[in-house]
């Protein structure tokens, strides 16, 4: 098959290079009553720890497994606004194992650093974790 025009992605000035580590965090709220009335705030505190607390360079990686409204709506806001830099929206679940597959599968990073989103992270958690890799 033959391209007809040119190629789009030779306009394109720079590309984002990827920094070594990724930082992965799996979401998933299916409504915001009974256990999940306040989970939107546990998805929060976790995002916002990352942000506070992470000490290395790092690109962030969310993994939306198939939401509410409201969660889809502050995750598509921190993208927007460069909190995170790669977001995957399923609009099915995949199942835990689903989603760690896909996420594990496309992070660029070299190290990949993973939790689920009802996780806090303290000062310093990245560059001790690296520590033990290394």
């Amino acid at each position: 098959m033959t391209r007809i025009g040119q190629n789009p992605a030779k306009f394109v000035g720079t590309v984002h290079k990827p920094e070594r580590i990724t930082v992965s965090v799996l979401t998933y709220i299916p409504f915001l009553s009974g256990y999940f009335a306040t989970y939107l705030d546990v998805v929060k505190a976790c995002l916002e720890s990352i942000w506070k607390n992470t000490d290395l360079p790092y690109d962030l990686m969310v993994f939306d497994n198939g939401s509410c409204d409201e969660l889809l709506e502050y995750l598509l806001e921190a993208h927007a606004s460069g909190r995170i830099q790669y977001l995957a929206l399923s609009k099915q679940n995949l199942g835990k194992g689903g989603a760690w597959n896909a996420i594990l599968s496309s992070a660029p990073g070299e190290i990949i650093a993973y939790s689920d989103s009802d996780a806090l992270f303290y000062p310093g958690w990245l560059s001790k974790s690296v520590e033990i890799l290394e």
